[in-house]
């Protein structure tokens, strides 16, 4: 019985910084007594339940005599021996414990020594073992075993009859209770790092190994082994040394952890680039950028070795800097590497002449651009946008024909484009471009001139305006035209309201060579005008705005005048010139009055009556056709082309036979094909001059 208890222990010594495992025969109850307060681990109270935690039930071992006791639980039944004394144990420790000598424990159960926790066995202590029962040291945990006696349940010469059995009596006076003790003194090592961590002391059998010892942690160094003299004297302890008798501590050797880099900084181009430096450590590192636009590799390493980064290129025109630090894992040491990166230079603004806001008059202006980076390459634009790649490379000053916007942007190799310069030049617009006649000769006088405007106008962009005037004032636009035509064009007022229209309110007027034409007053929004001018030699036209007295009204006290037209026509009919330059009948130097006389397709009416007619004067063909139709069951007389209203005869014949040219009657008025007296009918245009 004692090789078996022997072999139990040793398992327990061996195991003191070990978690250790343990179970039960399927056939057995296990019985705990665990108070968890330390000390004498007994008590009357204990549970019993299955290893599976099936039902448990509490029984009372202070009731009763001692002996065994056969027990049930969960269908299962054992036999187990009941002692009401102190001495018997069983259960987990949580804290230090002490069995005291001359006593005897019974260990009825697994005595689980938990972590932090130390079961101190005194010499002569006498422990006794239930079969199965251990005591289990778990990782963390402490025992002390120095002269005790350990033996077997059944074993009566250690203790005498424990289990009651009957197999032995107890000694007598003469004799002991307790034989020799079954373990030698312990080597009581104590474990120094440096770093306070307390380790508990351990006890080992002299001649024994080390086993498995600690590797603890110091920020800022490497452990580098147990000795067992401070500063790596005396020899090594490792777990396959065995330990010397009288040793009493082991001592941690610890190495300063370090790192260098070589070299400490560099400078990269503003284009980018890569490089790299030296890492020389004794430890693992890492390599990290405090910059997104510097790349590392790699980002670690052990020992010594190499790091590589790459800057991508510096956009901006201002230099910037970056720092890779290279860590030390586990510790506060590190150096740095600094990475400089000049910016990329700009190219020079491009000047635009003339600058931001010049207003010019007449037909252009010259633009000039120059830069003053030597070499530089300008585009430009005339359309608003910024210039890029693909803009229009300046050569040379250039003529600009209206309002513009020029940009410009200078390029050049190795460099960052220029800013953009912007040039807006403003070309004003004369009282003829207002009312779109461009080519007039267009003036304006009296106490406060016509201007030009866009913010009120009929086609959106331009119109003339009446100056601001004071009480009984007038001023006036004007302008000639040369020989005949038809004028048209439209205006606005915005004044007081006469009611009479003639009382000579605030109102404004056109005259042609100074017979007043039309007038307006009140608010009369936009409306068309247009009036056939004979005669020839230069006519007058006169727009007048007239104020009276300053009476306060809601309106703008003022005219406008837009869109003028002037159609130059050709004798007494009328003909426009612009109608035969269109159809090919008037050729440049020739003369007007002649083209509307002739006949070109030789149908024996002039250019005139063939625009008077509508008809065709290239096409011999084309002519005025009659027709009768039926509306609303009465004969009406219908003819094509029918252009010009009122400007058509109608006359009538009873017969065809005879004298035409006597019987034909002008029944113009009153005709009525379903009551007319007349049999035949023809359509005359008669020109103004016939009327």
């Amino acid at each position: 019985m004692k090789k078996s208890i022997f072999a139990v222990l040793a398992v327990a010594l061996v195991g003191l910084w070990a978690t250790a495992s343990w179970g039960w025969d399927s056939n057995v109850v296990r019985v705990d007594t665990r108070p968890g307060l330390g000390g004498h681990i007994g008590m009357g109270e204990e549970e019993v339940g299955t290893p599976a935690g099936g039902p448990v039930r509490s029984w009372d071992t202070t009731e009763g005599a001692d002996g065994w006791t056969t027990l049930e639980s969960a269908g299962e039944t054992a036999d187990v021996c009941v002692l009401n004394t102190p001495e018997v144990v069983g259960g987990r420790l949580e804290q230090e414990a002490w069995w005291d000598a001359d006593r005897v424990r019974m260990v009825r159960d697994d005595v689980v020594v938990a972590p932090g926790s130390r079961l101190w066995l005194e010499p002569g202590v006498a422990v006794k073992f239930a079969e199965g029962a251990r005591i289990v040291v778990e990782d963390g945990g402490s025992l002390v075993a120095r002269g005790a006696h350990l033996a077997d349940a059944a074993d009566d010469s250690v203790g005498g009859d424990t289990n009651l059995d009957g197999d032995a009596t107890a000694p007598d006076g003469t004799e002991s209770w307790l034989g020799e003790p079954t373990v030698a003194a312990l080597v009581r090592v104590a474990l120094a790092d440096g770093t306070g961590t307390g380790y508990p002391d351990r006890f080992y059998t002299p001649g024994e190994p080390y086993g498995p010892l600690p590797e603890p942690s110091r920020r800022g160094a490497l452990f580098s082994g147990w000795f067992t003299e401070p500063n790596g004297g005396g020899t090594v302890a490792r777990p396959d040394v065995p330990v010397a008798a009288g040793t009493t501590a082991l001592y941690a050797l610890w190495i300063p952890l370090r790192v260098a880099i070589e070299p400490a900084s560099a400078t990269l181009p503003a284009a980018g680039g890569t490089g790299s430096f030296g890492v020389s450590a004794n430890a693992d590192w890492t390599a990290v950028a405090d910059a997104d636009w510097l790349g590392v590799t790699p980002g670690e390493g052990t020992g010594d070795g190499r790091v590589e980064y790459t800057a991508d290129a510096n956009e901006s025109g201002d230099g910037r800097f970056a720092t890779i630090r290279v860590q030390l894992a586990g510790a506060d040491g590190f150096r740095d590497f600094t990475v400089e990166q000049p910016g990329i230079p700009a190219v020079a603004a491009p000047v635009i002449d003339p600058a931001d806001g010049t207003e010019f008059e007449g037909n252009l202006e010259r633009v000039f651009i120059t830069c003053a980076t030597e070499g530089a390459l300008v585009r430009y634009t005339l359309d608003g946008t910024d210039p890029g790649e693909g803009s229009a490379v300046y050569a040379g000053s250039f003529n600009v024909f209206d309002t513009t916007t020029v940009k410009a942007r200078a390029f050049a190799e190795g460099m960052r484009p220029s800013p953009v310069a912007s040039s807006r030049i403003v070309r004003l617009r004369t009282l003829a471009e207002a009312i779109n006649q461009p080519l007039w000769n267009v003036a304006t006088d009296g106490a406060s001139p016509w201007t030009v405007v866009s913010d009120t106008t009929h086609d959106g962009a331009f119109a003339a305006r009446s100056g601001t005037l004071g009480n009984n004032q007038t001023n006036r636009l004007y302008a000639t035209v040369e020989g005949a035509g038809t004028l048209a064009f439209w205006w606005k007022v915005s004044c007081e309201d006469d009611p009479s229209v003639y009382d000579n309110w605030d109102f404004v007027s056109f005259s042609v060579d100074g017979v007043e034409a039309a007038r307006m007053d009140g608010d009369s929004g936009w409306g068309r005008f247009e009036k056939a001018i004979a005669g020839e030699g230069a006519h007058l036209l006169e727009w007048t705005y007239r104020k009276d007295r300053g009476d306060e009204t809601a309106t703008e006290d003022a005219a406008w005048v837009d869109q003028v037209t002037w159609e130059p026509t050709v004798g007494d009919i009328a003909v426009p010139v612009s109608w035969m330059e269109g159809l090919g009948l008037l050729g440049a130097g020739d003369d007007p009055a002649a083209a509307a006389d002739a006949d070109p397709d030789g149908d024996g009416l002039t250019n005139a009556q063939e625009y008077f007619l509508g008809t065709d004067p290239n096409d011999a063909d084309s002519a005025l056709e009659i027709g009768v139709e039926m509306v609303d069951g009465h004969l009406h007389l219908i003819w094509q082309p029918d252009l010009v209203g009122g400007n058509y005869r109608v006359e009538g014949k009873k017969s065809l036979v005879g004298d035409a040219d006597e019987e034909w009657v002008d029944i113009t008025d009153g005709l009525d094909i379903e009551k007319s007296q007349y049999n035949f009918f023809r359509i005359k245009a008669v020109p103004p001059q016939a009327q």
